[in-house]
């Protein structure tokens, strides 16, 4: 009875034992076999493959800052616009309406309406003959654009219809080229400025003041 009784307790123990070892491997494999990968094959990594895929980013890292160096050398070297400078059509940035219709006389048409862009205030524009318009806010001038045929030029001599390459003879290097425009910030605002709008290698319209950028 004894010996039988040894026997089952040993038996017990082995089957104790298998079923603790069945149960780590599954542990183990559960916990470092990556989804998808048999968990009795290692998985291995070649160490070429690990050092062309830093060379590839490393070579992404150097471009990106070879473009960061461009565009920056490209800023510094832009030409940028006198306060004085910004005219076109004769009439300064800034200029008062009294200014404007002592120039031009009285607008063939004139629209108010109030722009988010100024607080809520009122932007007046006045329309010209010769495709001249111009916006005031408080009785400034913020704006003025010609197009088409326009006559106007601008405090350089640009007018419709001169060459990119004579633009940027008068004017150096834009500031940026936004679309089809090139950009000409002022000195102390970067928010005001030229906008050459270029079509078929020639200036198709002008704006001079508050860009909207």
């Amino acid at each position: 009875m004894n010996t039988r009784m040894c026997a089952a307790f040993v038996g017990i123990a082995v089957l104790a034992g298998v079923a603790a070892s069945l149960a780590v491997d599954a542990y183990r494999s559960a916990v470092t076999a990556p989804p998808g990968v048999d968990g009795g094959k290692r998985v291995t990594i070649a160490r070429d493959s690990v050092e062309q895929t830093l060379s590839a980013d490393d070579a992404v890292k150097r471009e990106a800052e070879a473009l960061r160096q461009h565009r920056a050398e490209e800023q510094n070297s832009a030409a940028r616009i006198a306060r004085e400078a910004l005219v076109l059509g004769d009439i300064a940035y800034g200029a008062t309406e009294p200014d404007v219709r002592a120039r031009y006389g009285a607008p063939y048409e004139m629209e108010s309406e109030r722009s988010m862009r100024y607080a809520g205030k009122q932007v007046v524009e006045y329309e010209y003959a010769d495709s001249l318009s111009l916006d005031f806010v408080d009785g400034l001038v913020r704006l003025v654009k010609i197009s088409e045929r326009s006559s106007l030029t601008s405090g350089k001599g640009v007018r419709i219809g001169t060459p990119v390459e004579e633009l940027r003879r008068v004017y150096g290097e834009p500031s940026m080229i936004y679309g089809e425009d090139y950009i000409y910030f002022s000195e102390e605002d970067p928010t005001i400025g030229f906008a050459f709008e270029i079509a078929h290698g020639r200036v198709e319209e002008i704006k001079m003041g508050d860009l909207g950028l």
